[in-house]
């Protein structure tokens, strides 16, 4: 479904979202006051304006309070980051996603009502870490407490065993569904034998999870 969407600031988070959120189909308008990466980045967008987004008139004029949700991106400056979540914060329809840069701005963010606070800097450090630690690890969402579920792809340590070779009931983890080239399997059969390559869901506390690590 065709979403409007506005990103403010367009550095490399604003301007990455800005044009995944257009590839998707959807009309994006991107709000910078630098010149220079609003003409970067008008091609790819519905429309790219050099503005100050902290002046709520300006948003206004330019369509921002009618917008589905709006994503403050702005990462150099705390204190506009701050007013354009307050201003749109203040519009009754945009569904607001703020970019923190650090705990306190979050704290700050969180009481201004923010209705997502992102850490693009932190999550990436994250998935890097866990990518080096993990290599078998495709992609991971954490559920909150500590529970996560994960997309890891099969190695030659499984390759030619069944789900039992992976100790998933003594570990309290659920294999969610196996994916072998087109084929889905949800849940696979327990005589099911994985193949190099096949692509596994596994749902889990991170301890557990961690635990089976080695069987993969």
């Amino acid at each position: 479904m065709k979403r409007t969407f506005t990103v403010v600031g367009l550095g490399a988070f604003g301007s990455t979202v800005a044009r995944e959120l257009s590839r998707l189909g959807n009309d994006v308008l991107c709000i910078d006051m630098n010149a220079e990466r609003v003409n970067e980045i008008a091609d790819d967008v519905t429309q790219a304006v050099v503005a100050d987004a902290r002046n709520e008139d300006t948003l206004r004029d330019l369509g921002v309070h009618e917008s589905d949700a709006v994503v403050v991106a702005i990462g150099e400056d705390l204190e506009a980051n701050i007013l354009v979540t307050l201003t749109v914060k203040n519009m009754p329809k945009p569904e607001v996603w703020a970019k923190a840069l650090n705990h306190n701005h979050h704290r700050i963010l969180h009481k201004l009502g923010a209705d997502h606070i992102v850490h693009p800097e932190h999550e990436m450090g994250m998935r890097l870490a866990h990518a080096m630690m993990y290599p078998e690890v495709v992609d991971y969402i954490s559920l909150g407490h500590d529970v996560f579920t994960v997309e890891v792809r099969a190695s030659e340590k499984i390759a030619g065993q069944t789900i039992a070779a992976m100790k998933l009931e003594e570990n309290d983890v659920r294999l969610l569904l196996v994916k072998h080239q087109r084929d889905i399997l949800t849940p696979p059969p327990a005589d099911y034998v994985f193949r190099l390559g096949d692509q596994l869901v596994l749902a889990g506390m991170l301890q557990n999870l961690r635990n089976i690590s080695v069987y993969l």
